[in-house]
């Protein structure tokens, strides 16, 4: 049953010994005091469990399940499954919420009667912090929801001919608070098609569903870099093609009745598929297990030029001129220069690794990846 007023936070939990505990006090020292910490131990082999077991025998907001590996957004999932509050956020375990970040997001979502709430976030590399999505106090409805915040997001990057706000909008979860209602309402789950895009399509579906959205200046969730963390490490996908076009239509499906200008959803492919060629162009690249010459061939064949390259390539010339790596290797997919991409990728991955343990290098590092500088 659902308690009026409660803030249900989900915090997932795999071998995060280092940092969880930080996590954990910093949503505990919130001003907004009636809360619930779900903490979900997925299939941990570290001390964070144990952790967390010592941390809830002084304070009976942290409640503790645990289950069996299944990645994050199962994490998620289950959580959601079991929280009993009125309002939902998401934490990572190794990032910090700011005191006053859940009692100023209920304060907006209360005054403004918004279906979502979204705060500012900071980035902390090393203990040094950066801002990193930074919003207006505003709340916004109807087309303004798509203008400012819905287009922003999918268009992240790239100057296509779409009215859309100049602000930079990215993926993340954590910075949103949720009213439950609208949460199960909608039907919203977590589901990783490739790698890590669990956050992106709850997101995009939940803009695309709301009636109005609040946003807040204040930096309320602070990001930590983590290099060792689960998205910095790289797995291979198997069938990656099968699963991006899986991706893809669930984006679609979840934009097409609200955005109905198809011009715009034409937009929208084609930077998706330009998005999925550079994903799928560092799954190989990124692997560590060595690839001949023809392997590398064949797999460009299979999962990039034969998925509808030619007409979705053309988004390259809209790439913004600050976003580096975009620009660079969709130029060279674009000539089909096959083998300069892949160790294209390769050095410029090795180049934003190193950006990442340099002070000061934030901006660097995020033009290398592909989202931009922040205006």
């Amino acid at each position: 049953m659902e308690q009026s007023g409660k803030v249900s936070v989900i915090l997932p939990l795999y071998n995060g010994e280092q940092y969880i505990e930080k996590a954990i006090n910093s949503v505990l020292r919130s001003e907004y005091e009636n809360i619930e910490l779900i903490v979900i131990d997925d299939g941990s082999t570290d001390k964070g469990p144990m952790i967390c077991d010592r941390l809830r025998q002084t304070d009976n907001r942290i409640v503790l399940y645990r289950k069996e590996n299944g990645g994050v957004a199962s994490a998620r999932n289950y959580g959601v499954s079991v929280a009993a509050g009125a309002y939902l956020c998401f934490c990572d375990q190794d990032d910090i919420v700011d005191s006053k970040c859940y009692a100023d997001q209920i304060r907006r979502l209360e005054s403004d009667q918004s279906d979502i709430c979204m705060c500012s976030v900071a980035r902390s590399i090393d203990g040094k912090r950066s801002a990193f999505e930074v919003s207006d106090d505003a709340c916004y409805e109807g087309e303004e929801i798509l203008e400012q915040l819905l287009y922003p997001l999918i268009f992240n990057g790239y100057d296509v001919p779409v009215r859309m706000g100049e602000k930079r909008r990215y993926p993340q979860i954590w910075s949103c608070m949720f009213r439950r209602r609208f949460w199960q309402e909608h039907g919203f789950w977590f589901r990783s098609y490739v790698n890590f895009e669990d956050d992106m399509l709850v997101k995009v579906q939940a803009l695309a569903a709301a009636k109005r959205v609040s946003t807040l200046s204040r930096t309320g969730y602070y990001w930590r870099t983590n290099l060792s963390s689960a998205s910095y490490r790289h797995r291979s996908v198997k069938n990656i093609a099968v699963r991006q076009q899986r991706c893809y239509e669930d984006l679609y499906q979840s934009i097409a009745d609200r955005i109905g200008d198809q011009k715009v959803l034409e937009w929208f492919r084609k930077v998706t598929y330009c998005r999925q060629y550079l994903e799928a162009v560092h799954d190989i690249a990124a692997s560590k297990e060595r690839k001949s010459r023809k392997a590398i061939y064949d797999y460009y064949d299979r999962n990039i030029y034969s998925r509808c390259f030619t007409e979705c390539i053309d988004a390259a010339k809209y790439v913004k001129k600050d976003v580096v790596r975009p620009r660079i290797l969709l130029w060279l997919l674009a000539r089909r220069q096959t083998m300069m991409s892949y160790h294209a990728d390769r050095v410029l991955d090795r180049v934003r690794r190193m950006t990442l343990r340099s002070h000061g290098a934030t901006q660097m590092e995020r033009m290398l990846k592909g989202v931009g500088f922040r205006r």
